[in-house]
């Protein structure tokens, strides 16, 4: 039987939030090293997100292990942009995008799939809004302190 309760958060998170549970810091937790590169294999709009993505988070949120999970959040996205827009070529007033046999358009599912994804990986990557109102990223430049050097980095 697996473990119970809710996933426990990497150790850089819950120092970012301020460690709200005061449960003691794991100091030996590994840490990924290394800035993740854009693979080549992205499409187009998938490299276009990662770019955004990158340029919009603090440094070192995301590492070099986190790779493939955004590199599979980036063609979600990029998946999704492409049935929405041929959804949108064919869209009716009411909305019934219907393919010829009178069946559903499968770029419904299609879409639904894709946002799924997104969204899951979007709250490991701490990427949606929810996951990021918990973090305090400090101002690291603010010089002394009289708790400088209390912690060890």
């Amino acid at each position: 039987m697996g473990k119970r309760g809710p996933k426990p958060k990497p150790t850089g998170l819950r120092v970012l939030e301020g460690n709200p549970s005061r449960r003691p810091i794991n100091h030996e937790e590994p840490r990924p090293i290394g800035e993740p590169v854009c693979p080549e294999h992205l499409s187009d709009d998938g490299k276009a997100i990662w770019r955004q993505i990158m340029d919009s988070l603090p440094p070192g949120m995301i590492a070099a292990a986190d790779t493939p999970l955004l590199a599979a959040f980036c063609e979600a996205w990029s998946t999704h942009k492409a049935a929405t827009e041929e959804l949108n070529r064919d869209r009716d007033l009411l909305g019934k995008n219907l393919a010829p046999a009178g069946k559903p358009s499968p770029y419904i599912k299609i879409a639904s799939e894709a946002a799924r994804t997104m969204a899951t990986l979007a709250t490991r990557l701490g990427l949606s809004p929810a996951d990021r109102s918990g973090l305090k990223v400090g101002d690291h430049s603010k010089g002394n302190t009289r708790w400088k050097g209390l912690i060890a980095s």
